[in-house]
């Protein structure tokens, strides 16, 4: 399955009985984005994954750049008070999908994983990053909180201060420093991490996969007051911010530098 987008980057599933790949691509030395018609193309290949699950799923990008950068820039100039509401529900939809599905997901990071292409990552299970890799929640440089779940998951991953100290800058990291404060489970080059990821699969394979689905849902019940509770404040909280003058004179300052680019 391949699903065209108007940004052309596509998302297109690969499996076999055991394993499927989820794959973000865009043409050469473009990097992967998100707008709405690439939400809808991953919440398709979630659903599709869903109603037939493998054993593991790979999330990756086709790139050695890029994992993905967030928001395609027209997805941002279309973002007002109005839109962004229905923005951020969008993509905490299709993110949850992802979380919720019944096997192990495995977020393979090579090159950049910003913004919203950061939180793609952190509704993976596991994140196994190449040593080119570099993430970052940078939302707070344009004026915004993130609003796919990251307020919620990096603290989960890395702690509150840690977050704090990663967001309040709009950090981004390399892989190794990712690693050391557990942002990301391994580092490696990018042959051998896709070797670690194939020895990962092969440890999980003889593994229950009834017991491994109901440790999902155990874990996704406990959290399920609290992922709705944060969609909702990321959602409220996103309008206040682009009704903030300071972001408004950001995103305008972004548009105008991409416009002399």
């Amino acid at each position: 399955m391949a699903i065209t987008q108007p940004n052309r980057t596509t998302v297109a599933v690969d499996r076999d009985d055991a394993v499927a790949a989820i794959r973000l691509a865009c043409p050469e030395g473009k990097p992967p984005t998100l707008d709405h018609a690439v939400l809808d193309g991953l919440g398709a290949a979630i659903e599709e994954l869903a109603a037939r699950p493998p054993r593991a799923v790979i999330l990756r990008s086709d790139s050695p750049k890029y994992f993905c950068v967030g928001a395609d820039l027209n997805a941002l100039q279309e973002i007002n008070a109005e839109t962004i509401g229905r923005w951020v529900r969008h993509g905490h939809d299709v993110f949850n999908a992802l979380e919720d599905l019944p096997c192990p997901v495995i977020a393979r990071v090579e090159g950049y994983a910003l913004g919203g292409g950061l939180e793609l990552a952190l509704a993976a299970d596991l994140i196994y990053a190449a040593d080119s890799a570099r993430l970052g929640l940078t939302e707070a440089k344009m004026g915004f909180i993130p609003g796919w779940g990251g307020s919620r998951r990096l603290p989960q991953r890395v702690g509150a201060a840690r977050a704090k100290q990663c967001f309040f800058a709009g950090r981004v990291l390399d892989a190794r420093e990712a690693q050391s404060i557990g942002l990301v489970d391994h580092v490696a080059d990018a042959a051998r991490t896709d070797a670690a990821i194939i020895a990962c699969v092969e440890e999980i394979l003889p593994c229950s996969a009834g017991a491994i689905a109901t440790f999902k849902r155990v874990l996704a019940e406990a959290h399920g007051e609290p992922r709705r509770r944060n969609a909702q404040a990321e959602a409220d909280h996103s309008t206040a911010c682009v009704r903030d003058p300071d972001t408004l004179r950001r995103l305008n300052d972004f548009f105008a530098a991409k416009g002399n680019e």
